[in-house]
């Protein structure tokens, strides 16, 4: 009888309805909420200055005005950093259901490697990550699938809250994740607000593994915002031939021909709408817009998804924007755009592409301010670690936090202050340090050594501005160096004061890049003009960050370090001028780039611009080497 009830109680019980959810012992609690967070603006990218003069705001033509003046919101932007730290500031920043289309190709090979090749002068070399690569990358992988979801997660809520109501979203997998990538963004999204799995077969060569046929497809899943209140969806425009379609490579050509029947010659013309399996060519190694970056898409992939869900004028944003296809189709399709990378060589691969382009001006833009509680993500002590990289360049620990330490060079005491992993030092912060050295220890130190991770994109521009300015208060001599990238691997050896010794020799803290220019030559001209030269002298880098660990390694440092010998410009990826800098925002109104792939080339060293007259004028101008260091000087007119 006891039986009985229970079969009949539980017979009579309403059943829950869409309980599906996907469980792992880390996931999120609780949604990321927007945090304002500074963005920093390192460069005003304008292309063609001619064309953009009138489109510019106004505090960047007459300098009058700092950087506070920048309506950002009616700019395209790149941002260089962590997408969940740069997706809570748009949020925080008045973006929450302005984004129309949003497509992201996150990583998901748990083989990924942040490296770049690069051919100079018809040698290849390779790009080594850098620190803060390679911890983003530990971060994402240590915990296998668990690790991935804790990363996809919350960044998958927070483009929820960015996408527009009638806005969609593409989300670009393979099979290594597709089947929990499906389940999340059904609970985040909402199964009612799938649309379609649409699969991207390609050719290339292959081989099948044991027991099983080749993998040639990806997974694109497409989902909207609010499937009741309906979705941008622009079928003429995304139309191909019938013979591109899946009934032409069924063989059901009578099929399509029949389909067209009654309809007119102009529906014939225009071709049939895709189907959900997308035959698109794989970028090929001699293809024009191949930029040798592995992950990089075909841009007729992106062109299909950008017409298709998206008017111009919209806003269309990718936060794992990798080479920069989704921006530069964008671009061409004349769309607004947001794009975010964590890597450096995406970023430079990214601006090349657009002044090739000839885009309008766009920002590049760094996070500045990264919260407390995000340093200790990857799950370490930071002090620990400041503690090993201060002994490992031979200065003692003065405490427990603060990262310092002092160092004894020809008996002379210098303060030595290590910076975090995941946040690049600012102009700001060594101004601080500076300020803080003069007066510490109740004597004073007269040099001032930073060990950074990275550096902010402006960071010697708005160092020397603010040194300036200090120049009668502060007496602390400021060197900046950078740690090396495979300084890691040293950290993971050097768990004990014993390991560190050994390794004392090995490791070079390389000083920041050496710049110089030419005297700018000047010719009066006609009508209030003149035409004014302005070359780069030098360009030094005192050790190129190529890993010294392998044999391979070696002779490609050598081989670049006799190259840069005889010819520095190999060394630079990208160098712009500001014609007149106004002390706050460098406006690249001049770009010269060794480009990318078959386009790569060596760069000018000169750059020559016809501009109005005027009594005082201070050039800026900024070099990105091909390691990603970033150099600037000012110079007076």
């Amino acid at each position: 009888m006891a039986n009985s009830n229970i079969y009949n109680s539980n017979r009579h019980t309403p059943r829950k309805k869409d309980s599906v959810r996907l469980v792992w012992d880390t996931k999120p609690r609780r949604a990321p909420n927007p945090k304002d967070i500074e963005f920093q603006t390192a460069e005003v990218v304008i292309p063609n200055i001619r064309r953009d003069i009138d489109q510019i705001p106004i505090s960047f033509r007459d300098g009058i005005y700092g950087e506070e003046e920048i309506d950002k919101q009616k700019m395209n932007r790149l941002i260089w950093g962590d997408n969940l730290l740069a997706m809570q500031a748009l949020l925080a920043n008045g973006y929450e259901g302005k984004i129309n289309l949003i497509y992201i190709d996150p990583p998901f090979d748990s083989k990924a490697d942040y490296s770049h090749k690069m051919v100079i002068e018809g040698n290849e070399f390779t790009k080594e990550p850098s620190v803060i690569e390679r911890l983003a990358y530990k971060d994402t992988w240590t915990g296998g699938t668990d690790s991935y979801l804790d990363m996809l997660y919350p960044r998958l809520q927070l483009m929820k809250r960015l996408l527009a109501e009638d806005g969609s979203i593409y989300v670009h997998c393979d099979w290594h994740v597709n089947s929990y990538v499906r389940i999340i963004l059904d609970e985040i999204f909402g199964k009612d607000n799938f649309i379609n799995e649409i699969i991207w077969g390609y050719k290339r060569p292959s081989a099948p593994g044991q027991n099983q046929f080749s993998r040639l497809h990806d997974t694109i899943y497409w989902y909207v915002k609010n499937s009741e209140k309906g979705w941008i969806f622009n079928p003429n425009e995304v139309r191909i031939p019938y013979a591109e379609s899946s009934y032409a490579r069924a063989g059901y050509a009578g099929t399509a021909s029949k389909m067209t029947g009654g309809m007119g010659v102009q529906l014939k013309e225009k071709g049939k709408i895709p189907e959900d399996w997308w035959d698109i060519p794989m970028l090929k190694g001699n293809s024009e817009e191949y930029c040798k970056f592995q992950t990089q898409k075909p841009e007729a992939l992106l062109e299909r998804i950008i017409k298709a869900s998206s008017n111009k004028g919209d806003l269309v944003a990718d936060f794992f924007c990798g080479s920069g296809t989704t921006l530069s189709v964008a671009e061409k399709l004349g769309r607004h755009w947001i794009g975010c990378e964590l890597g450096k060589v995406g970023i430079q691969v990214t601006r090349a592409r657009l002044v090739e382009l000839g885009a309008k001006p766009f920002l590049i833009e760094n996070i500045g301010n990264y919260q407390r509680e995000m340093i200790y993500l990857t799950g370490g002590r930071i002090w620990e670690m400041q503690h090993l990289i201060l002994k490992l360049y031979g200065a003692t620990p003065r405490d427990k936090t603060s990262g310092l330490g002092i160092r004894k060079v020809n008996n002379t005491e210098e303060l030595v202050y290590v910076g975090y992993p995941d946040r690049p030092i600012t102009a700001k912060k060594a101004e601080e340090l500076a300020m803080q050295a003069q007066k510490l220890d109740g004597r004073g130190y007269k040099r001032l050594v930073i060990l950074g991770w990275d550096y902010e994109y402006n960071y010697y521009q708005a160092l020397e501005a603010r040194l300036s300015i200090l120049k009668d208060k502060l007496k602390v001599q400021i060197e900046s160096r950078d740690i090396p990238p495979d300084i890691y691997d040293y950290l993971k050896k050097a768990k004990v004061e014993d390991d560190i010794e050994p390794l004392f020799e090995k490791i070079k803290f390389y000083e920041r890049p050496y710049l110089r220019l030419n005297k700018p030559a000047i010719k009066e001209l006609d009508n209030e003009k003149v035409l004014i030269s302005i070359g780069i002298k030098r360009y030094v880098l005192m050790d190129v960050p190529v890993s010294h660990t392998s044999k391979k390694g070696k002779e490609d440092y050598e081989n670049l370090m006799k190259l840069a010998g005889d010819n520095f410009a190999v060394l630079i990826d990208y160098w712009a001028v500001d014609w007149d800098y106004d002390g706050f925002t460098f406006k690249s109104q001049w770009q010269a780039f060794r480009g990318n792939g078959k386009r790569a080339k060596t760069v000018p060293i000169t750059a020559t611009e016809i501009l109005n007259k005027k009594k005082n004028r201070t050039i800026a101008v900024r070099v990105v080497d091909i390691f990603g260091n970033d150099a600037g000087v000012t110079i007076k007119v």
